[in-house]
């Protein structure tokens, strides 16, 4: 069966301001009653905060209400420089629309920006048309940031709740799902 997961990335928040707008948006979600406001152990690898009483208000459809039973169903609050990714699915150029699979190139890319360098480009294998890593995007889209909200197996979160976090963190984001 697996694990989901679905991740809201500040694609623009500075390291300095990240735990700032953390708390800001785990302040909100709380007073919101989307999620509990203790730490428990409900999130893959990190402490985590179960949904709250309103938890539906977050989501797509409002009686997804089964992954409310099992163990790992929390918010995880990501704060670092880190890459947001799912494994496998292919990214697409800007330029030429061709899908690429992320290989050799683009994980040395990868680690470039992991290491510090924003600025880092990708060169499309197909048309050769740099674009800054940041950008690319696609079907199953990378997130690069210091900020990520990551909901372990809740069902879709509405499109309107996504927009309403874009809106509380003031940056462009992008939104990353995957199974483990």
């Amino acid at each position: 069966m697996g694990d989901s997961f679905q991740i809201i990335v500040d694609k623009d928040v500075s390291a300095e301001d990240a735990p700032r707008l953390a708390g800001q948006v785990r302040e909100w979600l709380v007073a919101r009653r989307i999620i509990e406001p203790e730490l428990t152990d409900s999130a893959l690898g990190s402490p985590g905060h179960r949904p709250g009483a309103a938890h539906t208000e977050a989501l797509k459809t409002p009686d997804s209400s089964a992954f409310l039973g099992l163990a790992t169903n929390g918010l995880a609050i990501d704060v670092g420089r880190t890459v947001f990714f799912t494994i496998g699915g292919e990214l697409t150029c800007r330029a030429c629309g061709a899908q690429v699979e992320p290989e050799d190139e683009w994980t040395e890319a990868v680690d470039a920006w992991y290491e510090g360098d924003d600025g880092v480009m990708f060169a499309c294998p197909e048309c050769r048309q740099p674009e800054r890593l940041t950008e690319w995007s696609g079907r199953f889209p990378w997130g690069f940031g210091k900020l990520g909200f990551k909901f372990w197996n809740w069902p879709p979160l509405s499109e309107r709740f996504v927009q309403e976090v874009a809106e509380k963190l003031g940056h462009r984001i992008v939104v990353v799902r995957g199974k483990l």
